[in-house]
């Protein structure tokens, strides 16, 4: 059994983008962030992905396409309805 994830398709700009909220450690680095992309990418079999997770501060952070963190930056993530998937 893997691990579970928190989730929610969310649309942006007419397109079904998926938020995957990860911890800190797994984008703490460029290299950890597109390796924790890559996997999820891999998993979905979907390309429209961004990695959530909550900085120091609790504020969040996306990794992901700009043009989907941009529209996502000022998104209080409390207001998501979040899902679960295992990896």
């Amino acid at each position: 059994m893997g691990q579970h994830y928190p989730f929610v398709n969310y649309k942006i700009d007419g397109k079904v983008v998926t938020l995957i909220m990860v911890s800190e450690s797994g984008v703490a680095t460029p290299e950890m962030a597109q390796r924790s992309m890559a996997a999820f990418k891999q998993r979905l079999q979907k390309d429209d992905v961004v990695l959530v997770a909550k900085g120091v501060s609790l504020a969040p952070i996306f990794i992901g396409a700009k043009p989907y963190v941009e529209k996502l930056k000022d998104l209080p993530l409390h207001q998501i309805a979040w899902g679960k998937v295992e990896m």
